[in-house]
C-alpha cells in the first residue's frame, strides 16, 4: 500500500463571515491557519483519498461541488473521496447561514474549491510505500456530555458553569482516541488522529482551528518527520464544557456571551490533552493488513420532525426573535438558543419534506475501516456501531460527505434539550444510522 499527504490553507479574508451561532461574527484576523489536509492510499489497483477540512458545516451542494472537481482533476471514484469536517466554530462561512442572511463569497467558495481539489492532487502526487499500524488511547477530563437533568425536571444543555440546578448529566462521554500510523519508506510518516467532541472552546470573531489545530501542530512537533490529520468523531452530544471545573480549568477562560466558557487557551489545553493520548500509545502500535483498498457509500432517508400543531407559537418566537425583540421573550441565553432552534426548525419544515437523506461512507484498508456518517450523532450510536464493526479497527467520522444536522438518540426526544428540539430528524434515525452502517459493512467485507 502506497500512502501519500498534503495540506493546503484555507484562510478566509477579512471581513468574511464566520459560522457556527445565532450571532452574527465577521472575521477580525487569525488566531491559528484553518486547513485542507488530506491523505491518499494506492494499492496499485485503487485509489482513495480522505480529506479533512477546518470548517463547520456545509451544504450538501458544496460536498458535490468539491467532489466533482476532485474526481474531475484526479479520475477518482466519488466514493473513494472522504471528506470530514472538523466543526470548529471559528471557521468561515461557506454558502448560506442557517441562522441569517449572510453568505459567503464566489470568489472564496471557488478558492476552497480549488484548494481542497489541489489537497487531492498534491497528496495523490506524494504516494510512497508504506505500513500501518494502530492504537488507542485516551483523552480524560476533556469532553462531557453538554445535556442535563436539572433538579426541577428540564434538560437543558450547556446549563452554566457551577449551576446549582443541576443534577446530573445524560450520558457519558467518549474518551477513545484512535491512532492510525502510516509508516512510510521515502518520506515523512502520517499520523492519523479520531476523537470527537465539539470544536468549540474559542468563540469571537478571529479564525481559529481550534483545539484540532493544535493536535496536528503539537504533534508534528514532538514527532518529527510526521505530518498529522486530524478526523472528527461522533460529537453531537459533547463539548468541552466542564460545568464544575477546576480553578485551573476555569482560569484558562471567560464566560461568553451564551454563558459558555471559551478561551484559546482552553483549545491549547485540549490539543496537549488529544496529542498527549496519542503520544502515549506512539511507540506500541499494533500492524494492521492493508492490502487492498474498497470502498462504498449508503444512501437512507431519516424522519423529519414536522410539529404543525406547534406553528402558531413557533412564528411568534421567530418574529420576536429576528425584529430584536428577544428580550420579550421568556428565555435566557441557552434556552434562548433552545426555544429559536426549535421554533426555526417547526416553521422550516411546515411543508414537510417528510424525510431527510444522509449518505454513510467508508473506505477499507485491507481490514481497517474509516467510516463517516454524514451530520453530528450522539456518541452512544457511535459506541453501537463500533461493537457491532467486524474489522480489526474502525475510525468513525461524524460530518463526512453529507450534510444534516443533529442525530440524536431515540431517548433523547422524550428527554429534551437544543439537540433533540432544534434537529429536523425525528426519532428512529439512530437505528437506521446503525442498521445501513452495518449493510455498508456488509459490501466492504
Amino acid at each position: 500500500m502506497k500512502a501519500g499527504y498534503a495540506k493546503v490553507c484555507i484562510n478566509p479574508p477579512y471581513g468574511a463571515p464566520v459560522v457556527g451561532y445565532y450571532e452574527e461574527r465577521l472575521t477580525k484576523g487569525m488566531l491559528d491557519s484553518i486547513y485542507a489536509r488530506a491523505v491518499a492510499f494506492d494499492d496499485g489497483e485503487k485509489q482513495a483519498v480522505v480529506i479533512a477540512l477546518d470548517l463547520c458545516t456545509l451544504a450538501q451542494v458544496y460536498f458535490d461541488r468539491f467532489k466533482n472537481a476532485i474526481a474531475e482533476a484526479t479520475g477518482l471514484d466519488k466514493n473513494a473521496i472522504f471528506i470530514n469536517l472538523s466543526h470548529t466554530h471559528t471557521g468561515p462561512l461557506v454558502g448560506k447561514d442557517f441562522a441569517s442572511e449572510k453568505r459567503s463569497s464566489e470568489a472564496y467558495d471557488e478558492f476552497l474549491t480549488t484548494s481542497i481539489r489541489d489537497a487531492a492532487i498534491y497528496a495523490l502526487a506524494d504516494l510512497s510505500e508504506s505500513t500501518m499500524e494502530t492504537a488507542q488511547s485516551e483523552a480524560k477530563n476533556i469532553s462531557f456530555i453538554r445535556r442535563y437533568r436539572m433538579k426541577d425536571g428540564y434538560v437543558a444543555t450547556n446549563p452554566g458553569v457551577k449551576n446549582p440546578n443541576i443534577d446530573h448529566a445524560l450520558g457519558t462521554p467518549e474518551e477513545t482516541v484512535k491512532l492510525l500510523k502510516i509508516k512510510r519508506d521515502d518520506a515523512d510518516d502520517i499520523v492519523v488522529v479520531n476523537f470527537g467532541t465539539h470544536p468549540d472552546c474559542v468563540g469571537g470573531e478571529y479564525i481559529s482551528a481550534d483545539y484540532i489545530g493544535y493536535v496536528c501542530s503539537i504533534l508534528e512537533d514532538a514527532i518529527p518527520g510526521t505530518k498529522a490529520i486530524f478526523l472528527q468523531g461522533f460529537q453531537g452530544d459533547v463539548n468541552h464544557v466542564n460545568v464544575n471545573p477546576t480553578p485551573g480549568e476555569a482560569a484558562i477562560t471567560t464566560i461568553d456571551f451564551d454563558s459558555v466558557p471559551r478561551g484559546i487557551r482552553h483549545a491549547e489545553h485540549m490539543g496537549r490533552i488529544i496529542a498527549g493520548a496519542v503520544l502515549s500509545v506512539y511507540s506500541i502500535t499494533e500492524p494492521v493488513k492493508t492490502d487492498k483498498i474498497s470502498f462504498a457509500s449508503k444512501r437512507v432517508e431519516l424522519p423529519s420532525h414536522q410539529e404543525n400543531d406547534r406553528l402558531d407559537e413557533a412564528r411568534k418566537i421567530c418574529e420576536y426573535y429576528d425584529s430584536g425583540r428577544k428580550a420579550e421573550l421568556p428565555y435566557k441565553e441557552m434556552e434562548l438558543t433552545t426555544a429559536v432552534a426549535e421554533a426555526r426548525r417547526i416553521v422550516k419544515l411546515e411543508n414537510g419534506p417528510e424525510s431527510f437523506p444522509f449518505f454513510l461512507s467508508a473506505i477499507k484498508l485491507g481490514n481497517l475501516a474509516i467510516a463517516g456518517v454524514g451530520g453530528e450523532p450522539f456518541v452512544d450510536i457511535g459506541r453501537r456501531i463500533n461493537a457491532l464493526s467486524p474489522f480489526d479497527s474502525t475510525i468513525l467520522c461524524a460530518l463526512t460527505n453529507s450534510a444534516g444536522g443533529y442525530i440524536p438518540t431515540s431517548s433523547a426526544y422524550d428527554e429534551g434539550g437544543y439537540e433533540a428540539r432544534g434537529s429536523s430528524l425525528a426519532a428512529g434515525g439512530d437505528d437506521i444510522i446503525v442498521n445501513g452502517m452495518m449493510e455498508l459493512f456488509k459490501e466492504l467485507a
